[in-house]
């Protein structure tokens, strides 16, 4: 088998099981795009976010009762709120002179999805 322009070598076993299953190349491209999943992992991946989604999940709640939940300020906060609602996890609604932020179907589903994890890493 040549892989990266190399002629390499694998076990009989694994090179029966790839031709049955049509060759490496169609494994290749059943693999979706994951452009979208990678930026959504990325988002999740820092605790200041996943803290916003938990606090959403209970209250809608402003900017700076965000920012307390996250120990940090107004600005970093915002831009933590900004990447959650860049992926569609956050909203943001006016109330008067505030904005309230909530979770969205997503976020809800993502937050159920991180708690399902939870459970299998007990």
């Amino acid at each position: 088998m040549k892989c990266c322009n190399i002629k390499v070598e694998i076990p009989p076993e694994i090179e029966k099981e790839l031709e049955r299953k049509g060759g490496l190349e169609v494994i290749e491209k059943s693999i979706p795009d994951l452009k979208k999943i990678e930026g959504m992992i990325k988002a999740i991946s820092d605790e200041k976010r996943l803290k916003i989604l938990y606090g959403l999940y209970r209250q809608r709640m402003c900017v700076c009762m965000l920012a307390k939940i996250i120990d940090c300020p107004y600005s970093k906060c915002s831009y933590h709120i900004s990447i959650l609602k860049e992926i569609g996890l956050i909203d943001g609604k006016s109330l008067g002179n505030y904005i309230i932020y909530s979770l969205t179907p997503l976020g809800r589903k993502i937050l159920k999805v991180i708690e399902k994890i939870k459970e299998m890493m007990k």
